[in-house]
């Protein structure tokens, strides 16, 4: 059924195909979750990835499902590839791997339906903006987030993230992110978190559950990790994470984005 946008929805709209965003009712007839088969090949996912991207719609968050599966169960790495940027660069070409990371960003924070309401690009950048300014990000209804936003003259008003638009979302993000004369944390200092981040990773595993999450601060050069999202009755697998011996840099690494670095 050819997508279409009704300025009003009409008294009898079958409810799989009823989704409202925030300026529009639309029809699509595929709004049902679907979880992507264990033993999915990787010629099967590249097949529908092809797919998805000749119907130019919305159907970018679960390409973000896609490549995520790709990247989490190593399957370029099965097929003998270095890694999953290798293979698609080599096998989706017309499609940056940058842009899938972004798509891979979003699905793994968000419900397909958040996605269509706010878009992949607001969504992938309010990730970066509660990272950067040490916020808690609500994945079910991320609407109220307060976002600074500054204007041409660098006045600063705060307002809902529902009610900002991409521009002000990267004016707000920039800001965030201006340099400061806080000495660069050491690269060995960078790396050896990254290899803390990994090692939490392996024990609380995406999709089973906790959204645990390691932050690294500099704090005025000093280097600070944070951990977030961790279960009270888990608080032992923390423990047993960082004890243990830690696991080697992945030139591949399961996480969609670099280990995000805060200045304080």
């Amino acid at each position: 059924m050819a997508r279409q946008v009704l300025e009003h929805p009409p008294r009898t709209f079958p409810p799989q195909r009823r989704l409202l965003t925030a300026h529009a009712w639309i029809w699509n007839d595929d709004v049902t979750p679907r979880a992507i088969p264990e033993d999915s090949t990787l010629e099967q996912l590249r097949t529908e990835l092809l797919g998805l991207m000749s119907q130019e719609n919305s159907n970018h968050h679960r390409m973000g499902e896609i490549y995520n599966h790709i990247v989490e169960k190593k399957l370029a790495e099965k097929a003998d590839y270095k890694d999953a940027p290798e293979y698609f660069r080599k096998h989706l070409a017309d499609l940056s791997v940058a842009t899938l990371k972004t798509y891979g960003v979003v699905a793994e924070n968000f419900s397909e339906p958040v996605a269509r309401r706010f878009g992949v690009t607001c969504l992938s950048l309010l990730v970066t903006y509660t990272e950067a300014a040490g916020l808690e990000l609500n994945h079910e209804e991320p609407g109220p987030t307060p976002i600074e936003v500054p204007d041409e003259n660098g006045h600063v008003t705060e307002q809902p993230f529902g009610a900002c638009s991409v521009d002000q979302m990267r004016r707000a993000l920039q800001r965030k992110r201006r340099p400061t004369s806080t000495k660069p944390l050491p690269p060995e200092k960078v790396a050896l978190a990254e290899q803390y981040s990994e090692a939490v990773a392996q024990r609380f595993p995406k999709g089973k559950g906790a959204r645990v999450k390691v932050l690294l601060r500099n704090e005025k050069g000093k280097a600070v990790v944070d951990f977030k999202g961790i279960p009270l009755e888990q608080v032992l697998q923390l423990v047993e994470a960082l004890s243990a011996e830690l696991p080697p840099l992945s030139e591949s690494s399961g996480s969609p984005l670099p280990l995000p670095v805060r200045t304080s």
